[in-house]
């Protein structure tokens, strides 16, 4: 089973999970009931920053989970703290699940990998149509106002990136497209303020430099990278940006 390529320091992708999963909690609930689905599955299959593993320990809740690679689904399955039988193989623009049967949904920077606007809205209507009144969406996407998303985009198109970037719509337009498709807008949250490409190569030149002992160094970097999030320009050093919606009843 081939494995994709390294794209996060151990610390950088700890710090992810921490992030999405204190986020999620503070969202949805610390132990919330009912049905709920991942729209991605890499994480838990292939790094350090899966999400699910214990995000909703000794919850009687149903986990789903779902990806359009059946090596990473076969992966999360076994080693990701989901059951295998509850991970399938899937193209988020046809989501094979009976029509408002979720309760939870976590799109996990999953549609910002379709090509156009017009896939993306398709797939946004498919989570739509899968979750309950009263259910809850909670998605992050790629923050297409931070001044270095376009070179990462680039960047994502050739051949050392694990993965490819599309379209992201700006905040303002995916709640109001929420809005129009029959959900309440919670909240948003801006998240991870580490310059992407900047900081994989400084952390993995003090990997280099330092070792094992590079882990207080990189550390402190990301505490630092984090500060960011309490300034009003936040939303231009997020590394991606969060909603929390819920569907009408």
């Amino acid at each position: 089973m081939p494995k994709p390529s390294w794209y996060l320091d151990p610390e950088v992708a700890r710090q992810k999970r921490r992030v999405h999963q204190d986020l999620i909690r503070r969202w949805a609930g610390i132990r919330p009931e009912g049905v709920m689905l991942k729209t991605d599955l890499f994480e838990e299959a292939w790094g350090e920053d899966g999400i699910y593993g214990d995000l909703f320990e000794g919850n009687a809740a149903v986990l789903l989970g779902t990806d359009i690679a059946e090596a990473t689904v076969a992966r999360a399955g076994a080693v990701g703290g989901l059951h295998p039988a509850h991970a399938f193989v899937c193209d988020l623009r046809a989501l094979p699940v009976r029509p408002l049967s979720l309760d939870l949904i976590l799109s996990m920077s999953s549609l910002d990998h379709f090509e156009s606007k017009a896939e993306f809205h398709s797939s946004l209507m498919q989570l739509c149509g899968a979750l309950q009144p009263g259910g809850s969406l909670v998605i992050t996407l790629d923050n297409p106002a931070n001044p270095l998303y376009r070179l990462l985009r680039l960047v994502s198109r050739t051949a050392i990136s694990p993965f490819r970037l599309g379209f992201t719509p700006a905040l303002r337009d995916l709640k109001q497209e929420l809005e129009d498709i029959d959900f309440e807008v919670m909240d948003h949250a801006w998240l991870i303020h580490n310059p992407r490409l900047l900081s994989t190569a400084v952390f993995g030149a003090i990997r280099l430099i330092l070792g094992r002992h590079a882990g207080p160094v990189i550390r402190l970097g990301l505490r630092l990278f984090a500060l960011q999030g309490r300034l009003w320009t936040r939303r231009y050093s997020a590394c991606f940006y969060a909603v929390h919606a819920r569907k009408r009843n």
